[in-house]
This record gives structure tokens, sequence and C-alpha cells, in this order.
């Protein structure tokens, strides 16, 4: 009981975070249309701001699939039936499943308010894991939609996306030295996420709450450490900027500077814990 209460006191924490994220992505909008007309800059502004977050609640997961080139999945009908077993294991609608050729190390979900929910499988990660280790890491992604955790990190995702992918372009345009320096501008948005998002009792909790599910605790174990082995593919492409936080566990990076601010949970903790239990 105390478990589940603090689990429902860190989701109500990371809703305030996301207030406050959309609050300064207003604000920015605001300060944007000011710099460029004193008189009506700050309603222009925020009427972009606001469409902008009108289009993340309605097509947040669609924008999700184009950055990660996603197409249906049509060539593995056992899987899709796995997902809608597992949907109505969970009495949730049912969730669309897509291949991804770009990111094919990971496993990733995504959801809007007015959208559909949908998981996106790389295709490497699909060929190197076995079937239940596959099935454990989609019991999980399920559960992340169904709690609503991936509305709220679609929703994040792609703001931060917007806010920061001017400081991305210069670092992609600069030479080396100097775009790790750009990089910098960048920590700002690592923290806060890690704030909303590397919480080790929810993560916790809701590792438990999969290991929960019959048969799937050991392989779920071998999933997140098979994830975390494996290397980042187009770690550095702007697509990673909205992939990055719509994982169960991070793939390895090859970026110096990506953990210097972030105290991030290790994975290895994770399994740790898990196998205690």
């Amino acid at each position: 009981m105390t478990s589940i209460k603090g689990f429902m006191e860190d989701s109500i924490i990371r809703y305030k975070y996301l207030l406050f994220i959309v609050i300064l992505f207003l604000l920015s909008f605001a300060l944007i249309g000011i710099l460029f007309n004193l008189i009506y800059g700050l309603w222009y502004g925020v009427g972009v701001a606001l469409l902008l977050l009108i289009a993340f609640v309605k097509w947040g997961e669609k924008i999700v699939l184009i950055f990660a080139r996603a197409r249906y999945v049509t060539d593995d009908e056992s899987l899709v039936n796995q997902v809608k077993n597992f949907c109505c294991h969970l009495s949730m609608p049912e969730v669309k499943v897509y291949w991804s050729n770009i990111f094919i190390n990971n496993l990733y979900y995504t959801d809007s308010r007015l959208g559909d929910p949908a998981l996106i499988i790389g295709k490497n990660l699909y060929r190197t894991f076995s079937r239940n280790e596959l099935n454990s890491l989609i019991y999980a992604s399920l559960l992340r939609i169904k709690t609503g955790e991936a509305r709220n990190r679609t929703m994040t995702t792609l703001i931060f996306f917007i806010l920061y992918s001017p400081t991305y372009l210069i670092h992609r345009l600069l030479p080396s030295r100097l775009a790790k320096g750009v990089r910098f501008f960048l920590y700002p948005a690592f923290v806060l996420k890690s704030r909303m998002y590397e919480n080790e009792k929810e993560l916790q909790f809701f590792d438990q709450r999969v290991g929960q599910m019959s048969g799937l605790k050991k392989d779920y174990i071998a999933a997140l450490f098979k994830t975390a082995s494996l290397p980042a593919i187009n770690e550095l492409s702007i697509g990673s900027m909205i992939l990055g936080d719509l994982s169960l566990a991070k793939n390895q990076t090859s970026d110096p500077l990506a953990d210097l601010m972030v105290n991030r949970i290790d994975v290895k903790q994770r399994i740790k814990l898990l196998s205690i239990n």
C-alpha cells in the first residue's frame, strides 16, 4: 500500500513538472514574439505556442512516428496478435505496432491524448532478442501507455524538441570543439527531464509490477540488460531528441557529455532490485 501511495505521489510530482514545462514553453514563445514585435508580439508568440501544444495533444504520436520513420508491422502476424492479447489482459484499447529501421536497438512507446497509442520496435532488437524477452518489453511498454505515462513523456519530449532544436542545429553546424560547448545549453533540459523520469522508487515499483506477470520476470531482467548493452544508433540525429525518453532502458551512448549533470539510475541497480524481490 505504501508503494502504491508513493507511486501516486511521484505521478503528481511529474504532472507538476509537466505543467511547469508547458508554462516555460508559453513564456519562451511569448518572449520571442516580443523581440520581433513589441506591440503584438506577445500574443502572436503565445498563439503559436498554443497551436503547437494543440498539435502535440492531437497528433503527438504521429510526429514521433514520422521521426522514427516507422511503418506498420505487416510481416509478423503473431507479434501483432501478441500485442492484442496483452491489451486484452490489461483491459486497454488496441495499440498499433510499427517497425523502425532507423532506431534499431530499442523499443519505444508513444501516445497522445486525442491520438492512438503505438509501439515502435527496432528491427535489430526484434532479430536478436528471444520472443519472451521481446514480449516482456512489450508488456512493460503497454503498462506505460495504460497509466498515461506515455502521453506525458510524448508531450514533454516534443516540447523540449521545439525549445532545443535551434541549439541542436547550431551544434551540428559548428566544428566539433565548439559544438561540445554548445551542447552544455542542453543540460537544463536533461536535468529537468531527469527530475521527472529518473525516479528510483517509481522505477522500482514499475519493474516489480512487470515482474508480477507470470513467466516474464527473468525475461524482463534479461531484456533490460541486453537493451542497455546495445549501442545507440543515430544518437546524434534530430530524431533521437524525440525518441530518447520513450524507452524502458536507454542504449549505450558514445557521448561523453551526456551524463555529466544528470544522475541517471543504473540499469544494473534496477536489475539487482528486481532480482531480489
